[in-house]
């Protein structure tokens, strides 16, 4: 009896030692089943979306068809032909409106300057009229003077003398007056003729045109700077909404993954808290810091937290920020996690990595690269990878090692390890 149960625990041996790799190459058969799987369902889904596609293009031909058949039914073309006769009739007419413009402009022209020379008629015709006034004061006064003399040869008298004085003075006054008229209408004259020759210089040429179009490029210029000024504040505040946005989306999965790995009692959560320097709308700056909870009191980490605290807070809040702004990069790299991190808090961040592998499972660029020397926290992440459930458990992890080659140096070899060896 010893000889058969030796016997058979042998062949017992035997056969364990050769369905190992039996059920080896059984797990590969079956991942490459599914993996055969997903690809045949996913060629399946594009070919039905393929097929839709061309229905709905099928569908739009048969409308353009049959907006044709209606078109050439209708007689649409004898009205566009209709209507083309009269855009013609209407081309002509404008034609000879123009060239009726054309022909009226010397006409024009010669009514222009006919008015700025009735203008400057007028102006010589008013000063000559004041002339004519101030020559009859002239006369009267000349009149009242040889009266006077008259008088005064007949009456005699000290009171007609001064009298006399008084109307030569005023005379002489008059005189004066009349001259400095003169020279003033002269050089009005001169300053006249002299702009006139300005304005026909090239400087001053079409200045009224030229200034109309400048007025309306700066009030036009004023109106963009309004508008620009209205985009910027509308802007400014969409920014301001938008970060207080996201900084409530980062806190929000602060908040659990902080729950999920840390178990300790002294830290409720964490959070990021951001302060604004700077009031002034281009020199706006904020001033981030992160601050620990427990219960209603909050307080600054800095200089306040251990090692470790610091390393898995910096791990959470850089996972919080790949889960808000990197939706589209589904690479992630963690170096040496596990830094200073005691064994429940590794616990708790090998729970949290598993649960965010398995919601990323079905995003078809998502890859997580962990580097670390510590097997422990690898087997950890082995055990809770296999209670997830959604996805595929991967079939090997890579080891780095460092052999010695055959000239004596040493080089780096990466060997893929099954997860039943670790």
């Amino acid at each position: 009896l010893n000889n058969l149960l030796q016997k058979y625990n042998a062949e017992e041996k035997d056969l364990e030692k050769r369905f190992a790799p039996i059920r080896k190459s059984l797990m590969q058969k079956e991942s490459d089943r599914t993996r055969m799987r997903d690809t045949n369902s996913h060629e399946a889904n594009a070919l039905a979306e393929e097929m839709k596609h061309f229905d709905k293009d099928y569908e739009r031909l048969r409308e353009i068809n049959d907006r044709v058949d209606f078109f050439v039914k209708s007689r649409k073309s004898e009205e566009m032909q209709e209507i083309a006769r009269k855009l013609t009739h209407n081309s002509e007419s404008i034609r000879s409106e123009e060239e009726r413009l054309k022909s009226m402009k010397p006409e024009i022209e010669r009514l222009k300057k006919e008015v700025e020379d009735s203008d400057r008629q007028k102006g010589i015709i008013n000063q000559n009229l004041d002339l004519l006034k101030h020559r009859r004061k002239v006369d009267k006064l000349e009149e009242e003077i040889k009266q006077l003399t008259r008088e005064h040869h007949g009456m005699g008298g000290k009171e007609a003398s001064r009298k006399a004085k008084s109307a030569q003075q005023a005379i002489a006054d008059l005189k004066e007056k009349i001259a400095t008229q003169r020279g003033m209408r002269e050089g009005l004259a001169g300053q006249r003729r002299v702009l006139k020759r300005k304005l026909n210089e090239e400087e001053y040429k079409d200045v009224e045109k030229r200034h109309r179009a400048k007025m309306i490029d700066y009030e036009t210029t004023n109106l963009v700077v309004q508008d620009l000024d209205k985009y910027y504040d509308a802007l400014d505040k969409a920014l301001l909404r938008f970060h207080g946005i996201k900084i409530g989306e980062i806190n929000k999965i602060i908040r659990e993954l902080w729950t999920l790995t840390y178990k300790g009692q002294d830290i409720t959560s964490i959070q990021i808290v951001s302060g604004q320097e700077s009031s002034a709308r281009a020199n706006r700056s904020y001033n981030y810091r992160i601050v620990m909870e427990k219960g209603n009191s909050q307080m600054d980490m800095r200089g306040r937290c251990s090692a470790g605290q610091r390393v898995l807070a910096s791990i959470v809040i850089r996972l919080a920020l790949a889960e808000t702004f990197c939706l589209n990069c589904g690479v992630m790299a963690l170096d040496e996690p596990t830094t200073n991190l005691d064994h429940e808090n590794k616990k708790g961040l090998a729970i949290a990595l598993a649960q965010i592998i398995a919601s990323r499972a079905a995003q078809s660029n998502f890859q997580l690269v962990v580097i670390t020397h510590d097997e422990d926290f690898v087997s950890m992440m082995k055990n809770e990878l296999s209670s997830q459930t959604g996805f595929t458990m991967p079939e090997r992890y890579y080891q780095v090692s460092r052999e010695e080659g055959h000239d004596g140096k040493f080089y780096s070899k990466i060997s893929a390890v099954d997860w039943d060896e670790l």
